[in-house]
């Protein structure tokens, strides 16, 4: 699976004003096209488009024609939409923080354990290898003085 990267806030930010900047001055224009007589220059259309994509709508201006409102439709959704994109990569980025340093806990944690079980085996090894020393010695003495079982018996 291939991971992708994450969008910081400052990423976000910039997509989102340079599409709101995009879509306002393309609306603008826009509504100068549609409407005419309401917005005879680019300021007074720049200005109505700021407005609907921030959801404020003074309502000083509005377009009459049907495409013009068309105009303002999707700059009303374009200033929605901006909205919450910013609200969820806000979001992300506190679960992301919150995410990642529980994952680091949990690698921190993982280490220790395994640096514990490795420490555990080495021990169980070196128990191992004492125990296995000393029932040859024990085996040696038990010939030595001519027993043959573990359990102090002479052999027949």
């Amino acid at each position: 699976m291939r991971h992708r990267g994450h969008l910081s806030w400052a990423q976000a930010l910039a997509l989102v004003a340079g599409v709101s900047a995009a879509v306002v001055t393309s609306g603008a224009v826009l509504v100068t096209r549609t409407d005419p007589q309401r917005f005879p220059d680019l300021w007074v259309a720049l200005w109505w488009a700021a407005s609907t994509v921030t959801t404020v709508g003074y309502g000083d201006v509005v377009p009459a024609s049907a495409a013009g409102r068309a105009v303002g439709v999707v700059l009303m959704f374009v200033g929605i939409g901006s909205i919450a994109f910013l609200t969820a990569v806000a979001a992300s980025a506190i679960v992301v923080g919150e995410v990642g340093a529980e994952e680091e806990r949990i690698e921190s944690e993982q280490r220790e354990i395994e640096d514990i079980q490795e420490s555990i085996f080495r021990r169980l090894v070196d128990i191992d290898t004492r125990l296995r020393r000393m029932e040859v010695a024990a085996r040696r003495r038990r010939r030595r003085h001519g027993q043959s079982s573990p359990h102090g018996r002479k052999s027949p």
